[in-house]
């Protein structure tokens, strides 16, 4: 009885087993066979909000995160602010160099008067506020971000150009948007609108003021239409650093600045000079041929191409930014080539 059982039960053991089987390997080719045929429901993948102002937002645009713009929806960024919150915002940037001019008047007024009887004229004092309180000021701060965001430019700090286009290509350098380099392009802009007027009010002639509105235009077009804002940072941001010590420089100018201040502070005006002509070495000397090779490639490189963004606005914009960037790199060896002559002739007048 025992064996009978034993048997019928290795029996429908083994009929079990085979049957599951074989339904496996039907399943298995009816779901290949309708495997085309088979739906499935489609996930909708959320979108995280980014973080980040709205564009179509009217605001001042002082810190860095209020250049982080998104769209209205708040899934595509950063994208560079409107153009209402770019002027409004040049507005508010006068009216702080203005007042840092004041403040300036008012600190040599009461704080400075005794130190030479050439600094108590009232025209000296306000020459002295202009140099230092504006142009010293805003030169500042522009080469101060742009050297904080110098890590933006190391892909082009290189006289290698196959490294630097293996890094990139030539049209995304060109339109890439920097949301740093829109602010220093800002500041740069509101810098030079009022040095145009102050130009103007100090008589300093028809070439600095035409200087003034070209670089401001330029400025204009590395925000809109929106090209080369990158290298906006060494050549509107970090090389202004030696434009800073030659607005200190020029209040000993007799024509520019003071007359007989030079005189009255001898020594400062040496320091200076020396402290000028070593930095102008590094940043336009070194530095400034790089970033312009790299620049005119690129530029060039762009301007060939033929696709929906090289509209007739970013064509002009840019061949206007090529002329400049030739026209000022020689301008640069030039003026190197001046100092070198008028520190000899310093050098001989002290000796």
């Amino acid at each position: 009885y025992h064996s009978k059982e034993s048997n019928l039960f290795v029996q429908v053991s083994i009929t079990q087993r085979l049957n599951k089987q074989n339904y496996q390997r039907s399943a298995s080719a009816d779901c290949q066979k309708d495997h085309s045929k088979l739906q499935f429901p489609k996930m909708c993948r959320q979108t995280k909000p980014i973080k980040g102002p709205r564009k179509d937002k009217l605001s001042i645009l002082l810190t860095s995160s209020s250049f982080h713009c998104t769209d209205e929806k708040d899934e595509k960024g950063p994208l560079a602010p409107s153009k209402k919150s770019v002027c409004l915002t040049i507005a508010v940037v006068i009216v702080l160099l203005t007042i840092s001019e004041r403040i300036l008047r008012y600190i040599i007024t009461t704080y400075f008067t005794h130190l030479h009887p050439v600094l108590e004229i009232e025209e000296n004092q306000h020459i002295l506020a202009r140099h230092i309180g504006v142009d010293a000021v805003a030169c500042y701060t522009i080469s101060t971000l742009g050297y904080m965001n110098r890590h933006i430019l190391s892909d082009v700090f290189t006289t290698d150009r196959k490294a630097v286009e293996k890094s990139s290509p030539s049209h995304v350098r060109i339109y890439n948007y920097q949301p740093e380099a829109h602010r220093i392009l800002l500041i740069f802009l509101a810098y030079q609108i009022k040095n145009t007027h102050d130009s103007w009010v100090w008589n300093d002639g028809a070439i600095f003021i035409a200087h003034h509105i070209f670089a401001g235009l330029t400025a204009w077009f590395g925000m809109y239409p929106g090209i080369a804002s990158m290298y906006g940072l060494f050549f509107m941001g970090m090389s202004e650093i030696s434009t800073c010590v030659l607005c200190l420089l020029a209040n000993f100018d007799p024509r520019y600045g003071v007359p007989g201040l030079d005189t009255a502070f001898p020594m400062t005006k040496i320091v200076l000079a020396v402290i000028f002509a070593v930095v102008f070495f590094i940043i336009r000397v070194m530095a400034w041929p790089v970033f312009a090779y790299h620049f005119l490639f690129d530029s060039i490189e762009v301007l060939k191409r033929n696709t929906v963004k090289e509209t007739s606005e970013v064509k002009f914009a840019l061949k206007m930014m090529v002329g400049s960037c030739i026209g000022l790199t020689a301008l640069q060896i030039l003026w190197f080539g001046e100092i070198i002559v008028v520190a000899k002739a310093e050098i001989a007048a002290m000796s």
